[in-house]
């Protein structure tokens, strides 16, 4: 039992795999991005006491009062006057100046934040006296109020993040960038990667995609090893005699002549084909066919015969009688291609002649490139090819 991927998620996949340095970008730049914006500066805090020895007015109101009496002004304005300050009062309450009441509770708490510890404490005593005697203000009616306790100078700085679990955080950050950007980038641009996609994009099956291992320009590989030619083999095997043309971009006609390579290779002892390509090209698929010991015999015209003529890189301003001559075209394309380009490359053949599309998928190869497989190599007979699928009605 078998099971393929939704074709969203193939699509996505092919996507990461060729704009994954989209996403490794995005995660290096989240990391950096909290630790060069916003770096560590390690505070310490200084907590003075004050509390009401004397209280009129219910305690469930203090807290709301120790609130706007901290926040009036004149707390910020004597804290201000410190050197360390310099005047400046503005953010003063509460981002570095702070109370802290508790329900029902005669106690209250000042607080204040400093890089120094020693700044952090005497600016806890200046703010706890001059929160009492703003508090004192109020009269006996609410009550009285004193210092308990002095700031004692902190030795430990407050818990905050460190570098690297800001940096984790700015990681995972990009990390979510990223996959947004990539998944834009395949909704954009419509990979072509499984069958959906190529009918979706020209109307016309897949007839498979070929795994191309890497080599030098003009260097020609033979069929050997190279997953995915039998099922393309299989399917050009049954087309009908004429002529069977490879199409392709400009910037893929290394990668069409290699597969054309492979395919007249696979397909010489399955049926009668004739070849028409570049001289080279010709001369690769020659040195991969094994010769009758008694020479090659002289074959007659492809028409008179019903042989399969294939050729590599037609034009579609060639002139062919369909009725005398059968013509069918086949795209080749790397795999990953957008729906657009492969539309605007079987534009001229979507009319008729278009049959299939080869998808090709460059993988590395390790070990030493050579220019053929060894001519003692058999090609593959017609029982090693599956058996064609039978045309539609």
């Amino acid at each position: 039992m078998s099971f393929e991927a939704p074709r969203f998620v193939r699509n996505l996949a092919w996507s990461l795999r060729h704009f994954g340095w989209v996403v490794a970008v995005c995660v290096l730049a989240g990391a950096a991005a909290p630790l060069l914006v916003a770096p560590t500066v390690r505070l310490y805090q200084a907590d003075a006491l004050v509390v009401a020895r004397q209280l009129t007015v219910n305690a469930k109101v203090l807290p709301a009062l120790a609130e706007s009496v901290f926040a009036d002004g004149a707390v910020a304005t004597a804290v201000a006057k410190d050197p360390a300050v310099g005047g400046q009062t503005a953010g003063l309450v509460p981002d570095k100046v702070s109370v802290v009441t508790g329900p029902d509770s005669i106690t209250m708490v000042v607080q204040v934040r400093d890089e120094d510890p020693g700044t952090a404490a005497r600016l806890s005593d200046l703010a706890a006296n001059a929160f009492a005697t703003e508090l004192n203000r109020a009269g006996a009616g609410v009550g009285a109020f004193s210092v308990q306790s002095k700031a004692v100078i902190p030795t430990a700085p407050l818990d905050v993040l460190s570098d690297r679990v800001r940096a984790g955080l700015g990681a995972l950050a990009g990390l979510i960038v990223g996959l947004g950007l990539v998944a834009l980038i395949a909704a954009v641009r419509r990979p072509c990667v499984t069958s959906g996609d190529v009918d979706s994009a020209v109307g016309v099956p897949l007839l498979g995609t070929v795994e191309l291992p890497r080599a030098a320009p003009g260097v020609f590989l033979g069929a050997r090893g190279v997953h995915g030619i039998a099922t393309v083999t299989r399917w050009l095997a049954s087309a009908p005699p004429g002529r069977l043309t490879l199409i392709s971009e400009p910037s893929a006609e290394g990668m069409r002549h290699r597969i054309f390579v492979m395919v007249a290779i696979a397909m010489s002892r399955v049926r009668t084909v004739r070849l028409q390509a570049r001289r080279e090209v010709v001369e690769a698929v020659r040195q991969h066919v094994p010769r009758d010991t008694d020479g090659p015999a002289p074959r007659p015209r492809h028409e008179e015969t019903g042989e399969l003529m294939f050729i590599d890189g037609g034009s579609p301003f060639e002139l062919v009688d369909p009725a005398a001559t059968p013509a069918h075209v086949v795209a080749v394309a790397p795999l990953g291609i957008s729906q657009r380009r492969l539309r605007s490359l079987a534009l001229d053949y979507r009319s008729g002649g278009l049959v299939g599309v080869i998808l090709v998928q460059r993988r590395l190869r390790l070990g030493r490139t050579s220019a053929v497989d060894s001519p003692r190599a058999r090609a593959p007979r017609t029982r090693d090819l599956p058996a064609p699928e039978p045309e539609p009605a």
